[in-house]
């Protein structure tokens, strides 16, 4: 009988005890979100990063840790990011290059092409194709006749195998019908010096409109289907003699698959006030580097869409990393 008053009782007690709730979840973010940048720094992903974070960090109360882990023609880092905690603190500076064409150009790669969750598209970027100033090629015509009278005797870089810029250039070839002896680097940055310096014969790349306005390198076209507002008076490949030569980079934001949706959702908002800031669209003009926007959504479509193109394009090219 008493044991079972104490049970009664008990049981009660239990009853009306309050409820505890567990501790909520604290809201993301609490601390600062690495962006892998997977190319050394100078060259376009590493600027845009760069020039983007003031506004994203106000946006989302946290700074930005900007990780540059470059080599592989940005495989190397794209494959670190890849392997990151999916948890909204590792994001990767991503690109045509390693989401479009690397699936496609690359015997083995260090991440899964698909283990990514986009976040957002930045840019839409016709390419320079670039040549020393003291080149005695005035245009692209006299460029492609000198490969074609001697193949293989002119040099061109690029950043690194599997780069947006090493593809415009086999395209450029291909459809030209040259050869020139491919010589990649670790990045924009030191194939720029390299053909500021006279030592490789062409570069084609993004980030070489600074060069050009201060008169260290001839620009000789575009690599768009039509002229770059920031250099109206430059043709286009097309303009100057490969009539069907159309080709188009681009960067954006990625993070591991699986990133929590909040996340997305906040990095999204944060990076679209970002290029729409006054201040980041005029460094932006003054780099020749066109920003956009939009919806998470719009960037996972558009990245199929671009592998799907680029795949024939690089058989065609006849370009392979083993």
């Amino acid at each position: 009988m008493i044991a079972r008053r104490l049970l009664t009782l008990l049981g009660a007690g239990l009853l009306a005890a309050p409820f505890i709730a567990p501790p909520a979840q604290a809201a993301w973010p609490e601390r600062p979100v690495t962006v892998v940048v997977p190319y050394p720094p100078g060259g376009n992903n590493d600027i845009l990063a760069r020039l983007l974070a003031p506004v994203v960090e106000r946006q989302i109360g946290q700074p930005l840790v900007i990780d540059n882990r470059g080599g592989g023609g940005g495989t190397i880092g794209a494959g670190i990011a890849s392997r990151a905690a999916a948890d909204g603190y590792t994001v990767l500076f991503a690109d045509i290059g390693i989401l479009a064409i690397a699936p496609h150009l690359f015997a083995r790669l260090p991440f899964d092409p698909d283990s990514f969750a986009p976040i957002i598209r930045l840019t839409e970027v016709s390419l320079l194709v670039g040549v020393p100033r003291q080149s005695p090629h005035q245009n692209l015509s006299s460029l492609l006749a000198a490969a074609r009278a001697r193949p293989n005797a002119l040099t061109f870089a690029t950043p690194g195998n599997g780069t947006a810029g090493h593809l415009a250039t086999q395209m450029l070839m291909s459809l030209a019908n040259v050869q020139m002896t491919h010589v990649p680097y670790r990045g924009s940055a030191p194939a720029q010096v390299d053909l500021i310096g006279g030592n490789v014969d062409l570069l084609v790349d993004g980030t070489l409109l600074p060069a050009v306005t201060q008169g260290q390198v001839r620009a000789l076209a575009v690599t768009g289907p039509s002229r770059s507002p920031f250099t109206p008076d430059l043709p286009t490949v097309a303009e100057a003699g490969v009539a069907t030569y159309n080709f188009l980079s681009w960067h954006g934001v990625v993070a591991p698959r699986g990133t929590p949706a909040e996340a997305i959702t906040r990095l999204n908002a944060a990076y679209n006030t970002a290029v729409a800031d006054p201040g980041v669209l005029e460094r932006a003009r003054q780099l020749g580097l066109p920003l956009k926007g939009g919806s998470a959504q719009d960037f996972v479509a558009f990245i199929a869409a671009e592998r799907a193109k680029l795949g024939p394009v690089v058989q065609a090219s006849g370009a392979r990393v083993e």
